[in-house]
């Protein structure tokens, strides 16, 4: 037998176990539907009941394999396996009930058919815990009502952070590795639901690797399954994370690389490794978080971010403790000047705006002047000329623009000189850059870079505002 047929099997029961839900309920409608002969219906309740008892134990057969294929450890689907087996019996009894007694109006058949309104109730919420998370139905109460009622908040990962002075003696693996893992693969790889057998919080689980065996080779580094799959395009079915997943940024995936090239050592530090500064200068907290303000909003709705991820956009917290966000169309590049409108209730809340790559135009500029917590804008590879670069004036926060490959020039670049806040600009392969006017740009009021050069410092670069 082919070795994806169990595996296919089992990923028919999410579709499978709509049909038992389905049968059961229309069978209880139908035993207390009101009319004055209870057991007029008693052929077609008997019927249903046979079908949920088939399909029940049907679904639990696939949800069986789909247990066993897919790596969920057993304290996870325990209960859902247990009242799943507990809910096919309960039909199938109270389906030798009525079809003993030919009535729907024992009390036995009355008792069970609670019991198995139970079962399937829990089973299924149970189940719906399995495939979005044990707060999906929680996570959009507000903090204070799920504290309240002791409902786990999910578990968030501060992103990569080192010292800048001390950046040598932190321990590569503890102090950067982990970290990413945490923030990248730790939803689909701990110890609830690990997928593929493949557990990434600890040493000795990274040690151990996955049901297709280690994801660490020591002797051929660059070819340790870990990278290589983040290194897959982003469109192949074996890339990690799968593409709607938060993607670790290039500057995690080298320092991946680094740790395995260096020896995939748990015990070295950072100096030990001879590792280049340049590989954490950007996880540098002193750079890395003094940029953005600090400011107090109220707690956004999760039904709002919710609406936004489901359109494309990818968003995340800046960290656990602020309430202000990345926003990203990375896995959203058709989105255009239309899409972004559909962001106006978090304007306010967005510091990181990355729009590189997506259908965005001159027009959207309007719509960013209005985010008043912007700290960094990336408009890399898209259509922008700068024509309305007149209004980002407004965002009296903004500290970098990001512009590489875009379609801005000087002329325009000029509009943002009496910017209030921006200090750097990045403009590689652009026709500013070709234009290459040196002693025009020494005059702008913040820095550019343009890409095999840097421009001297003037004093104005030094100016905090």
């Amino acid at each position: 037998m082919p070795l994806f047929i169990f595996p296919l099997i089992g990923r028919f029961h999410p579709l499978i176990v709509h049909l038992p839900i389905g049968f059961i309920l229309f069978a209880l409608i139908l035993m207390y539907y009101p009319r004055k002969d209870k057991n007029l219906l008693l052929p077609t309740v008997q019927f249903a009941l046979l079908l949920s008892t088939l399909m029940s134990f049907f679904a639990c057969i696939t949800g069986i394999i789909l247990y066993n294929q897919e790596g969920y450890a057993f304290d996870t689907v325990r209960n859902h396996l247990i009242l799943g087996i507990l809910t096919a019996l309960t039909c199938l009894s109270l389906f030798l009930l009525v079809k003993k007694h030919q009535t729907l109006s024992d009390p036995k058949i009355h008792v069970g058919s609670a019991i198995l309104f139970l079962c399937l109730t829990f089973t299924g919420h149970l189940g719906g815990n399995l495939t979005h998370g044990e707060t999906y139905l929680t996570e959009v109460l507000p903090e204070g009502i799920q504290e309240t009622f002791g409902w786990k908040i999910e578990e968030q990962f501060e992103p990569l952070s080192l010292d800048g002075e001390a950046w040598e003696e932190a321990l590569f693996y503890e102090d950067v590795v982990q970290p990413i893992l945490n923030q990248n693969c730790h939803s689909c790889h701990n110890e609830k639901n690990s997928k593929g057998d493949l557990i990434l919080t600890s040493k000795e689980s990274l040690l151990e690797g996955g049901k297709n065996g280690e994801v660490i080779f020591h002797k051929t580094p660059m070819e340790s399954e870990l990278l290589e799959r983040m290194l897959l395009p982003l469109d192949h079915e074996d890339h990690m994370p799968p593409k709607e997943k938060r993607q670790p940024v290039e500057a995690e995936v080298e320092l991946i690389k680094a740790w395995l090239l260096t020896g995939a050592s748990f015990e070295e530090t950072l100096g030990q490794s001879g590792i280049s500064v340049d590989l954490v200068s950007s996880f540098f907290a002193k750079n890395e978080t003094s940029i953005y303000p600090e400011v107090q909003l109220e707690p956004l709705k999760e039904d709002v971010l919710k609406k936004l991820k489901g359109q494309g956009f990818f968003i995340e917290k800046l960290s656990v403790t602020s309430p202000l966000l990345k926003v990203s169309t990375i896995n959203f590049p058709e989105a255009d000047n239309q899409d972004l409108e559909s962001l106006e209730p978090i304007l306010a809340y967005i510091t990181i705006l990355d729009l590189s790559l997506s259908n965005v135009t001159d027009d959207v500029i309007p719509l960013v002047g209005k985010m008043e917590n912007l700290t960094i804008l990336k408009l890399n590879e898209t259509k922008i000329e700068g024509k309305s670069f007149e209004m980002l004036e407004e965002n009296t926060r903004l500290i970098q623009l990001h512009l590489t490959k875009s379609m801005v020039s000087g002329d325009n670049l000029e509009k943002l000189n009496s910017h209030p806040s921006l200090q750097k600009v990045f403009a590689f392969e652009t026709p500013l850059a070709k234009e290459i006017n040196v002693e025009k740009l020494k005059e702008l009021s913040f820095k550019v870079e343009l890409g095999n050069f840097e421009l001297p410092s003037l004093p104005t670069d030094q100016v905090k505002y």
